[in-house]
C-alpha cells in the first residue's frame, strides 16, 4: 500500500534571525486585544467597579451641594451640640470642631469633590472596559487596585476592622485573579 505523495513546504532556516516586534509594538497589540469571556468573578468586578463610581459621583454632588448651601457647618455645629463638645475646651474636642470647620469650607470640599469625580472615573472606566473585554481594562484594574494595597495594608495594621480587612482581601482576589488567571503578565 503506498502513501499519497504530497508536496510538503518545509521552512527554509535563513541565515539573520528573524526579528522580534519592538517592546512597544508588542504592549499596544497586548492593550487593543479582546480579552475572552467573563466569568462570575469578572462580573462581579464590572458591578462592584460601576456601583462604586456612581456612590463616589453622589458623593462628589453631594459634598457641593453641602458645601454651598452651608449644610456642612450647620451639620458641625450639630454634631457638636450631639456629642456634647461644648462643655469644655479640651484637645480632643478642640481638634474635632477645627476639623469639622476645615471639612465645611468650600474650597476643600471642592477639591474633595474633585478627587472622589476622579477616582469615580477611574472606577467607571475599569467596570466599563472590563464589561467590553477590552484588556486594557484588565491591566488598569490590576494596577490601579495594586497600587492601594500597601496604603490598605498600612491602614489594616494601624486598626484592624472588619471592613478594612474584606476591602483588602478583595483588592488582593480581584489583582491576584486577574494577574493569574488572565495571564496578563506573561510573554509581553
Amino acid at each position: 500500500m503506498s502513501l499519497p505523495t504530497q508536496l510538503v513546504k518545509v521552512p527554509v532556516v535563513s541565515a539573520t534571525p528573524r526579528s522580534r516586534p519592538h517592546y512597544f509594538a508588542r504592549l499596544l497589540a497586548e492593550f487593543n486585544r479582546m480579552g475572552g469571556e467573563h466569568d462570575a468573578f469578572i462580573k462581579v468586578i464590572i458591578v462592584e467597579r460601576i456601583g462604586k463610581a456612581l456612590v463616589l459621583i453622589a458623593l462628589a454632588i453631594g459634598l457641593l451641594v453641602a458645601g454651598e448651601k452651608g449644610w456642612l457647618t450647620s451639620w458641625a455645629h450639630s454634631a457638636q451640640d450631639e456629642l456634647n463638645l461644648e462643655v469644655g475646651n479640651g484637645f480632643i474636642e478642640q481638634l474635632l470642631l477645627r476639623l469639622m470647620i476645615l471639612v465645611g469650607t468650600l474650597p476643600h470640599t471642592t477639591i474633595l469633590a474633585i478627587g472622589a469625580i476622579l477616582y469615580a472615573l477611574l472606577e467607571g472606566t475599569e467596570g466599563v472596559g472590563l464589561a467590553m473585554r477590552r484588556r486594557w481594562a484588565e491591566y488598569l484594574t490590576v494596577l490601579a487596585t495594586g497600587a492601594l494595597i500597601p496604603f490598605e495594608t498600612y491602614e489594616v495594621i494601624q486598626h484592624v476592622t472588619v471592613f478594612r480587612v474584606g476591602a483588602l482581601l478583595l483588592n488582593l482576589a480581584v489583582v491576584g485573579y486577574l494577574a493569574y488567571r488572565k495571564r496578563l503578565f506573561v510573554g509581553i
